[in-house]
């Protein structure tokens, strides 16, 4: 498995939990449960930045490095 490969396979369990838990929220009666999944989804949302930024950085130190 490539770096880009891998990359978007973080990337799409990412959105998967984050539109597990968003479904989770909207049905929830509860507002303070429906505030902890709305966290949940704010946190994934943070992490695949985060996730992305790792990795312009990484391609970046890549592209800098000869063979």
């Amino acid at each position: 498995m490539d770096l880009p490969d891998a990359l978007e396979m973080v990337i799409n369990d990412e959105r998967e939990l984050q539109e597990k838990y968003k479904k989770l929220a909207e049905e929830e009666q509860n507002p303070f449960v429906k505030a902890f999944f709305k966290r949940i989804v704010k946190d994934a949302l943070k992490h695949e930045k985060k996730v992305h930024k790792k990795y312009e950085k990484l391609l970046s130190a890549l592209k800098k490095k000869t063979y």
